[in-house]
């Protein structure tokens, strides 16, 4: 039997592959969500990440809810979308070198999941209370390819000016590194990408790395992603300032 917490917006941590509880989670989730919904997923490029994100959609469906599914995306791109689109709630696996699987839920705001309705969706589970439909009645799964794009058309809607900067950026290992070259080009920044790597089961370069390699590049600023978080550094590897928002990373770089 699974048993859920929220730990920083987790709903679902592994070290092994089960996928049977990933299609309960799911059947959950949409038993709490309620049928006739629609919920928006991603994931990153881990193969695992994959293959539960698929399992959390068939228990989805099977309780009636429609699927957006943006496939390999930053978690940040799916939260800016939940509300963009009316989704009723987000759902973001990726796998990490300390709890493995790993599976976020956001609300409809694209915030973290308040603790009331991982409660909830725990009793459901417990219960195996699962709102099930008919073949006729399930939930739709519809790929959304271009999220990836309408985040940077969105972001430079926002915010808009170009700049002169050499950026160092740590993308750990996550699909951040796909959306960095779009981005920064946008703005004219330069950049250099380290742990860029996508897919596979690589540890990250550590932090200490990174700080040598911006120390000896002669870059503007170092920028470390990490999950939610975003850390600014100065070309001495100095922290400067952390966000939790690409915007108000940006807004402050455009008064640099």
């Amino acid at each position: 039997m699974i048993v859920i917490k929220v730990i920083e917006m987790m709903i679902y941590t592994a070290r092994e592959y089960k996928p049977n509880e990933c299609v309960d989670l799911g059947a959950a989730v949409g038993t709490w969500l309620g049928a006739n919904n629609m919920i928006l997923t991603g994931r990153d490029g881990k193969p695992v990440s994959r293959l539960l994100r698929r399992a959390m959609t068939v228990g989805l469906a099977g309780s009636g809810v429609t699927v957006l599914d943006m496939r390999l995306v930053p978690s940040m791109v799916v939260r800016a979308e939940i509300k963009k689109h009316g989704m009723g709630a987000g759902i973001y696996v990726r796998y990490s070198v300390q709890n493995g699987v790993e599976i976020l839920l956001y609300d409809k705001n694209g915030e973290p999941a308040k603790e009331d309705a991982v409660n909830k969706i725990n009793s459901i589970l417990k219960r195996r209370e699962f709102h099930r439909v008919s073949i006729e009645e399930l939930g739709t799964i519809l790929y959304y390819p271009n999220g990836i794009e309408d985040f940077v058309k969105m972001t430079t809607g926002q915010i808009s000016y170009n700049k002169k900067l050499n950026i160092y950026v740590d993308a750990q290992d996550d699909p951040v590194a796909m959306l960095v070259p779009p981005l920064f080009e946008k703005y004219g920044f330069k950049y250099t990408l380290f742990n860029e790597l996508v897919a596979g089961y690589n540890i990250p370069k550590p932090k200490e790395d990174f700080i040598s390699n911006l120390r000896k590049g002669k870059y503007d600023y170092g920028i470390r992603f990490l999950d939610e978080n975003i850390e600014l550094y100065d070309g001495n590897g100095n922290m400067v300032e952390k966000f939790n928002k690409v915007v108000s990373l940006l807004e402050y770089l455009r008064g640099k």
